[in-house]
């Protein structure tokens, strides 16, 4: 056999080796290139994240405290409005009671006086017929005792005209001569 036939393929087989070898170191550092570049890159990747992460977590932090105090301030407000509301309530109530009571009082002494008006006009009346009737008492009294004065008036004219007084006295007596001792 053929010495070429052994020597030919071991030489090919050194220099595919040798090839290889260097294939095999390029790709090996190129692998290594690029898993380093992947790796900076996703490192990049999550630096960038983390960044964008922290400011979107301070973002909402500070909308959160921002609502958090509008929230407070509206609560604030809001209770704060409750309670002037509930003191102009409570003013107001104040007020109409004073007002209800001062109008009660008014309203006593108003119906305390028409009370009055009515126990007054009620004596002028009783007054007033009781004095009517002592005006018509006293003018029966008059006309009672006008009529007895012409019915004793009259009885004395009878009674001096049926009595000797009346009657002319009878002539005098002639005188007789009788001798005085």
């Amino acid at each position: 056999m053929n010495k070429s036939y052994v020597i030919v393929p071991i030489v090919l087989l050194a220099v595919f080796g040798f090839f290889y070898n260097v294939a095999s170191k390029e790709m090996k550092a190129k692998e290594d290139a690029r898993i380093a570049a992947a790796a900076k890159l996703k490192k990049e990747e999550e630096d960038r994240k983390r960044v964008i992460e922290e400011k979107a977590t301070a973002d909402a932090k500070k909308r959160q405290d921002e609502r958090e105090a509008a929230d407070a301030a509206k609560e604030k407000k809001k209770q704060q409005d409750y309670e002037d509301a509930l003191k102009k309530l409570r003013d107001e109530t104040a007020d109409y009671a004073s007002q209800a009571d001062r109008l009660n009082k008014e309203a006593n002494g108003l119906e305390l006086q028409i009370s009055q008006g009515r126990t007054d006009r009620e004596r002028l009346n009783r007054e007033s017929l009781a004095l009517a009737k002592e005006v018509e008492l006293a003018k029966i009294n008059r006309r009672n005792a006008e009529l007895e004065i012409q019915r004793m008036i009259e009885m004395l004219s009878k009674k001096l005209n049926e009595s000797s007084i009346a009657a002319a006295p009878p002539p005098p007596l002639a005188p007789t001569n009788t001798p005085a001792k």
